[in-house]
């Protein structure tokens, strides 16, 4: 049997006891890609994994709407309470609790439904088209050589593709689009809820940068460890449309001179929600396109929207977030 892959192990929960059958913990250790906290995406995963083995088997998830309590602490357990809010025969909600040290730390409504197999024919059906960008067939796995020493245990990877009408002096204008996918191969079949768990943990990933990139703020205290290198075949092939999304935490090498600039030191997510889009056809083991763009940002926090399609153009997932303690502070910087 293959081994899970590094994004499986990340949102894999088990019962806690017997006793309690709708209360669940992390099986292995969490996830810290950085100093602060524990990723949030693992909260958001392992709630819908908990909530995923408490429904029928044939009902998927489609919303999630997710409250940031207080911060993670990667060195202790998680346990998700999950409360069978409502058991009907063509939706579900479940409501999880994430406890932490005895006091909530993530709170989550998710609502499943069953495929509809009755009149599909005559449902009313659009969906919005991908942007222009095109994924290379030998691009489907990166070489090792692009890698920015990313460990074993990282479960998934970015790839920017650049800034859709990036030269607008209207933040709210920017289309920001980067590639993703799970590291390794999932060893589910497609549409398997663990690809929905993997799907809502990655629809986390660097939505926070929407706000100051569409403000021209690009270095970050700590850059996203799961990002890498672009190189002379890259996934992104719009330069005429796009503009590059700047690196200067990945290039201190190239530095000479000193300068001011700000820097993006906290960013805290306050709620996400996802909308779930034709999951049965999902593998996040292939390469996804996700498209983020800011639609107000004032008094410390902002709002970011995300769309997420496969790289045959189907939209998978939506997403919306609230952030707050966008914190930025003038460093001098060699260049």
């Amino acid at each position: 049997m293959m081994d899970p892959s590094p994004i499986q192990k990340h949102i894999e929960v088990i019962p806690l006891s017997n006793s309690q059958p709708d209360v669940f913990r992390n099986q292995n250790k969490l996830w810290r890609p950085g100093s602060r906290g524990i990723f949030g995406g693992i909260a958001i995963a392992q709630s819908l994994r908990s909530a995923q083995l408490t429904v029928p088997a044939e009902f998927d998830a489609h919303s999630m709407h997710c409250s940031f309590v207080f911060a993670g602490n990667a060195e202790e357990m998680i346990t998700y309470h999950v409360e069978r809010v409502r058991d009907g025969r063509s939706f579900c909600t479940r409501f999880v609790r994430a406890i932490q040290g005895n006091r909530p730390i993530f709170l989550a409504t998710i609502s499943f439904t069953m495929p509809q197999t009755v009149g599909v024919s005559h449902s009313l059906a659009h969906s919005t088209a991908p942007p222009a960008i095109m994924l290379h067939q030998d691009e489907e796995v990166p070489d090792s050589s692009e890698f920015r020493e990313i460990s074993a245990e990282t479960p998934y990877l970015n790839k920017s593709a650049g800034v859709l009408r990036g030269a607008s002096h209207n933040p709210q204008d920017k289309r920001v689009h980067q590639w993703i996918r799970a590291r390794g191969e999932v060893s589910v079949q497609q549409g398997d809820p663990i690809h929905v768990a993997a799907l809502a943990f990655m629809s986390d990933s660097y939505f926070l940068a929407a706000v100051p990139h569409s403000h021209e703020i690009w270095d970050f205290i700590q850059a996203p460890v799961t990002e890498f290198y672009p190189t002379k075949r890259d996934l992104f092939t719009s330069p005429e449309t796009h503009t590059a999304i700047h690196r200067p935490h990945f290039e201190v090498e190239h530095r000479s001179g000193a300068i001011s600039t700000p820097r993006v030191a906290t960013m805290v997510s306050l709620d996400h929600t996802i909308y779930f889009h034709d999951v049965k056809r999902l593998r996040v083991d292939e390469w996804l396109l996700s498209e983020v763009q800011t639609s107000w940002a004032a008094n410390g926090r902002g709002l970011i929207h995300q769309k997420m399609w496969t790289k045959d153009g189907m939209l998978v997932a939506t997403c919306i977030q609230e952030v707050s303690n966008l914190v930025l502070y003038m460093s001098y910087l060699t260049y």
